[in-house]
């Protein structure tokens, strides 16, 4: 009884000294939901540093907790970095949707339209795989392990070494096991091929095609690709689960999957934009990422998205993670309601889909 005591005091205090390192304001009920989910998480040890914004309606709402980086007693700010992971999928989702409204490409296209001469495509049964089947992973390519495969391969950085040459390489040898558009099945080698399809087609690089079509008429201005393992000033440090430091992962030739970092102050921006898309062509992409092209028992996908359904409701979804990060972000459109956060901990905080949730039950703010 003692000992569980002890423990019990012990627990509470860590929380009472962490609950310091925070910005929530502890005001309202949306403050308080926040809290609950993130003491959750933290006494789960699922965080570091947590960087939490929800769009409801009209208003924004940001709260930041924990560290930079463990020990520096630092709170992350809305221009603290992080790296989103497959979140990114979504916005080379949009590029492709992108492409497709203004006639470029169509999403039916056989990707041997779009790779280079040097590459010989096999199909199975006959089915090419389309730049619509690399974006909602039903292309039957393989989700990363071919990657492994190649000289240069490390767990700290598992896809530095596979560039244009690995990745058509790849390509010219690949057979598929069974037929493409009838499966789900999650792929970050496909996504990121389409990423580099797409940049080829546009003749430019992945990096500049995100900064020229996204990036820039969004003015999320420091959002761009991971390009060096250094940690940079203004980046969280990363940690593994063990809460081992861990470097940014450079994505190099698959950076379409997950090579984007950010901050909470341009995601909120990206979210936003995918709630309110505008008339313009980006407008017009953003709302076409959003269709459904494919579904199966055991997803709903647009380009890039995943889509859920609950009752009476409809949300938008990724998540990501990489050797040091966890990205959420989730938006209901017809609510005008969305979750983003950023981790500098690779593991799931488990605070995302119940915020978002407390936000769609409850009709958000003050309720």
């Amino acid at each position: 009884m003692k000992r569980s005591l002890l423990t019990a005091l012990l627990v509470f205090h860590a929380l009472a000294a962490f609950c310091q390192q925070t910005s929530n304001p502890m005001k309202t009920p949306l403050d308080r939901k926040v809290d609950s989910l993130v003491r959750a998480a933290y006494a789960r040890g699922e965080c570091v540093g947590l960087m939490i914004g929800v769009i409801d309606g009209d208003k924004t709402y940001t709260y930041a907790y924990g560290e930079t980086a463990i020990g520096d007693n630092t709170l992350p700010g809305t221009s603290t970095v992080f790296q989103i992971g497959s979140v990114t999928k979504t916005f080379t989702g949009i590029l492709l949707a992108a492409q497709i409204s203004s006639g470029q490409v169509k999403a039916d296209d056989p990707i041997s339209k779009y790779v280079p001469d040097t590459v010989s495509l096999k199909w199975y049964d006959n089915q090419p795989i389309t730049l619509a089947m690399l974006s909602n992973h039903t292309s039957a390519i393989p989700r990363w392990e071919p990657i492994m495969t190649y000289p240069g391969f490390s767990v700290a950085q598992p896809y530095r070494h596979f560039g244009e040459a690995q990745l058509f390489h790849f390509l010219n040898h690949y057979q598929p096991a069974y037929k493409p558009g009838v499966k789900y099945a999650y792929s970050n080698l496909g996504a990121g091929l389409l990423g580099e399809l797409l940049a080829r087609n546009a003749r430019t690089s992945y990096k500049d095609l995100l900064f020229r079509q996204i990036f820039r008429p969004l003015g999320m201005n420091n959002t761009w690709l991971t390009e060096s393992p250094q940690v940079p000033a203004q980046m969280a440090q990363g940690y593994n689960a063990r809460r081992n430091p861990e470097q940014p992962w450079v994505m190099s030739a698959v950076s379409g999957a997950g090579g984007i970092q950010s901050t909470l102050h341009d995601m909120l921006l990206f979210a936003r934009a995918n709630i309110r898309p505008g008339k313009g062509a980006l407008g017009a992409a953003i709302r076409l990422s959003h269709r459904e092209t494919f579904r199966d028992a055991s997803a709903r996908m647009g380009l890039g998205w995943h889509i859920v359904e609950g009752p009476g409701h409809t949300v938008l979804f990724h998540n990501g993670q990489t050797g040091g990060y966890h990205s959420h972000l989730s938006i209901e459109t017809a609510g005008q309601k969305a979750v983003v956060i950023l981790s500098n901990l690779a593991a799931d905080n488990k605070i995302g889909w119940p915020l978002q949730g407390y936000l769609m039950l409850r009709g958000g703010e003050g309720k």
